[in-house]
């Protein structure tokens, strides 16, 4: 496991000896040990990991050495890439400016990449980034952009760029793999209009781009239920049960049902069945009760 510095990692200077990095490590080793953590086992594992890699990569001298000139190195092409970067940023070249926009998306600088785009947009109305970067290069940074868009909080910009990425992918496919990631991120974007709507009369233009996502029934489902409670918080019960219920008919499973059945005043049923898996042996379920359409039995005139 490679550590971004084992000096850092064991909390010395590049010019430690031998004795003040075996003495790191003892202290470090004490300090986030799982066994002197038994109640947060899971959040120093990795740290006393990282600790132990980089010091057996800085005990030994041999690794030490080569350890040093990988860091030597790295900073050498760090600050050839900086000063790249420090020449772009005062560029007046539209060309470069396009090249500033892309890596500082791709250094995660979100606030300087979506500055330098929208700087762009004002100056020139036609503005295309295919113009400057080849099809490929274009399509990756707008999922930057949009990304960029979507961590500041902008979905309604992050949004409208995810979907004209797929629509580049219907007509041209270059990234296959970029698709599921796209609707990952408009499946959050388009899930947090549905339940947090500007108005009501937007949740079923907001259910239609989730429709369109083609989603497993499964997630389909849950995002029924979870309108169902949003309808329940605004009192609107007859929509809360409708939602429930095309819930409940595309994943009879559904978990957190009784709940909401309860807070509906509904009755939900479940049955015991046996399941006679050989992996499992002879063990008990309890499973929603199978009624008509639904699995889970909500005894209501509303459903």
């Amino acid at each position: 496991m490679q550590s971004s510095d084992y000096y850092q990692t064991l909390e010395i200077d590049r010019q430690a000896t031998a004795g003040e990095i075996r003495q790191a490590f003892r202290r470090l080793a004490k300090r986030y040990h799982p066994d002197k953590n038994p109640r947060r086992e899971k959040s120093v594992e990795q740290r006393f990991y990282q600790i132990c890699f980089a010091y057996e990569t800085l005990r030994d001298s041999q690794q030490k050495f080569r350890y040093d000139l990988t860091l030597r190195v790295a900073k050498r092409e760090q600050n050839l890439y900086d000063v790249y970067l420090e020449r772009l940023r005062k560029t007046q070249q539209i060309r470069e400016k396009y090249e500033l926009m892309f890596h500082e998306l791709l250094n995660r600088n979100h606030e300087a990449g979506i500055r330098t785009y929208e700087q762009l947009q004002r100056s020139n109305r036609k503005f295309c980034i295919d113009d400057f970067l080849s099809y490929e290069d274009s399509r990756d940074c707008e999922f930057l952009i949009a990304e960029a868009y979507q961590i500041r909080g902008n979905y309604q910009m992050a949004m409208r760029i995810y979907e004209s990425l797929l629509l580049y992918e219907k007509h041209r496919p270059v990234f296959h793999h970029f698709t599921e990631e796209i609707k990952e991120q408009l499946k959050k974007i388009y899930f947090r209009y549905l339940v947090q709507p500007g108005s009501l009369e937007d949740i079923p233009t907001n259910l239609e781009k989730i429709r369109m996502l083609n989603l497993s029934k499964r997630e389909t489902a849950w995002i029924y239920k979870k309108l169902s409670e949003f309808y329940l918080e605004i009192h609107w019960i007859g929509k809360a049960k409708e939602m429930l219920q095309m819930a409940f008919e595309l994943h009879p499973h559904l978990t957190g049902a009784k709940k909401i059945c309860q807070k509906l005043g509904l009755e939900y049923l479940s049955l015991e069945i046996t399941d006679l898996s050989p992996q499992n042996g002879k063990t008990k379920n309890r499973v929603p009760y199978s009624e008509g359409a639904t699995r889970a039995c909500c005894r209501s005139s509303g459903l």
